[in-house]
């Protein structure tokens, strides 16, 4: 009660209600929240989810269904629905709807620690700032390899446009020192 001395309950619902909810589900809410906002987790970007033709014009080279290793304290094993194309991986739920997840391949430093078991190849991507994402797919699917040859033509090619832009670099600063040249000539 007012005047009482007793803290008033009034700004802590206020506090709840701003933080969408109870407790920690509340919390939880805002952190998910300012995750998504932030874009970028390990390397990958959210995009809004409308069917593979709407996320890029970059050809497809195989899609199917691959599981994911969850970050939390459990490190469950999710499916997600993949799309492989020539410059990124997207996850996405095998459900449909939500958001997907777009790893490109320039954020990507290789793919590591193929390991077969009896069912499964497990493998792990290792991003550009070092974070591991772990998968694992069935032994027959190749889904590691199919990745690993797409990231190695990727990286080709970029290696490609850099050498090339170089050259044409290197072959604009005689030219134009000739051009210097020339115009200090009587």
């Amino acid at each position: 009660p007012p005047g009482s001395g007793a803290p008033s309950v009034e700004p802590q619902r206020q506090q709840q209600q701003k933080l969408g909810g109870e407790g920690w589900s509340g919390a939880r809410q805002e952190a998910q929240g300012a995750k998504a906002a932030a874009g970028s987790v390990w390397g990958l970007r959210t995009v809004a989810m409308k069917g593979p033709a709407s996320w890029s014009s970059s050809e497809v080279i195989r899609e199917g269904e691959l599981e994911k290793r969850s970050a939390s304290l459990f490190q469950l094993w999710k499916k997600k629905a993949v799309v492989l194309s020539k410059d990124s991986l997207r996850l996405s739920s095998p459900e449909g709807g939500g958001k997907a997840k777009e790893l490109r391949f320039g954020a990507i430093q290789k793919v590591d620690c193929v390991e077969r078991t009896g069912k499964y190849v497990y493998f792990t991507i290792v991003t550009t700032d070092r974070r591991e994402i772990d998968f694992r797919c069935p032994g027959e699917s190749c889904w590691n390899a199919s990745i690993t040859l797409a990231l190695i033509d990727f990286q080709n090619k970029r290696a490609v446009q850099d050498f090339r832009s170089r050259q044409g670099q290197a072959g604009d600063a005689p030219a134009a020192s000739r051009d210097r040249r020339l115009a200090r000539a009587p």
